[in-house]
């Protein structure tokens, strides 16, 4: 592999790893990563991913990142109110639930057809396709804000798409990128149960700062921010639940063994019915002890220069 398919940069890319049938390399030049072969799977893919994409609408985000509360913070900062906004990846709705809410006239989009059909139900304005396909049929500088969360990282195009987003946005209009960031102290995704998620066919492309600071300023894009955000409370309990899943519980019950029980021997349910409820309590005592050591996390974080799991990039 001697050119990225990122930045086009003609050297030998840096060989990292393998993952199922992908290898996994990483440009000296921009500081993204990208996977080999470099292709989206398509909006099949995503519509048979019912377990992270349920057909279903929501007045809520996502608590799991900050970047919303961010987003709508700088929207009010630096878009007129009532000021036209496009969600890109808008998903089951939540963040235009809350941008309608907060005062703009928004409209979403999404690759999963069934959830856009069901938002347009709801009464939003949904397009199911690709940005750069929606920008063709679409009147030129008629936004004042775009926004899209979690989507460049499945994108084999991603600077097409930014492109896309700087034509249909009104001069001074509004760009804001979320992302997971390579660099984050602490990964969630280290659970094996999870680990698939940030890889290829779903995640394609891995971002630092400086790399997604550099796609936006080729995508035409002057950058005011491009930065880390802080661990919200949902991400510590979660990253304390993996780094003490033992399974003991299992394994002093025998519960692999109760598989081979004799039928009629009504122990395997009542046993684990136990171990679910062990595992309960364990996982309240640990919400518990994150919530309270929370406050000194944040502390630590801010102290020891720690990154967090989402980046976070306004543009202009």
């Amino acid at each position: 592999m001697d050119e990225c398919p990122l930045c086009a940069a003609r050297a030998p890319m840096i060989f990292v790893r393998r993952w199922a049938e992908y290898r996994l390399y990483d440009c000296p030049d921009c500081g993204a990563g990208f996977c080999d072969p470099f292709k989206n799977p398509g909006s099949g893919y995503y519509e048979q991913k019912s377990d992270l994409y349920a057909v279903s609408v929501s007045e809520k985000t996502d608590p799991m990142t900050f970047e919303y509360d961010e987003a709508l913070a700088l929207l009010r900062r630096e878009v007129p109110s009532g000021g036209r906004l496009l969600d890109v990846g808008c998903g089951s709705g939540g963040f235009l639930h809350r941008a309608r809410a907060a005062g703009f006239s928004v409209a979403g989009l999404d690759f999963n057809s069934a959830r856009a059909r069901a938002l347009k139900a709801g009464g939003f304005d949904v397009f199911h396709g690709g940005l750069p396909e929606f920008t063709r049929g679409a009147t030129p500088a008629s936004f004042d804000a775009v926004t899209i969360f979690q989507v460049i990282e499945h994108l084999d195009d991603p600077l097409a798409w930014l492109k896309s987003a700087k034509s249909l946005l009104k001069p001074g209009g509004l760009l804001v990128v979320g992302t997971p960031n390579r660099d984050r102290t602490f990964d969630p995704f280290k659970d094996p149960s999870i680990t698939d998620v940030d890889m290829p066919p779903h995640h394609l492309t891995r971002w630092n700062a400086r790399a997604l600071s550099r796609l936006l300023t080729r995508g035409g894009f002057t950058v005011i921010e491009c930065r880390p955000l802080a661990y919200p409370l949902p991400v510590l309990q979660l990253i304390l639940r993996n780094s003490l899943r033992l399974g003991l519980a299992v394994k002093a019950l025998n519960v692999d063994q109760l598989r081979h029980a004799p039928a009629g021997d009504a122990a395997p349910g009542a046993r684990a019915a136990l171990v679910k409820s062990l595992v309960g309590v364990k996982q309240t005592l640990l919400d518990a002890a994150a919530w309270t050591a929370y406050p000194f996390f944040r502390a630590a974080y801010a102290a020891f220069g720690w990154e967090g799991i989402v980046l976070f990039a306004a543009a202009k």
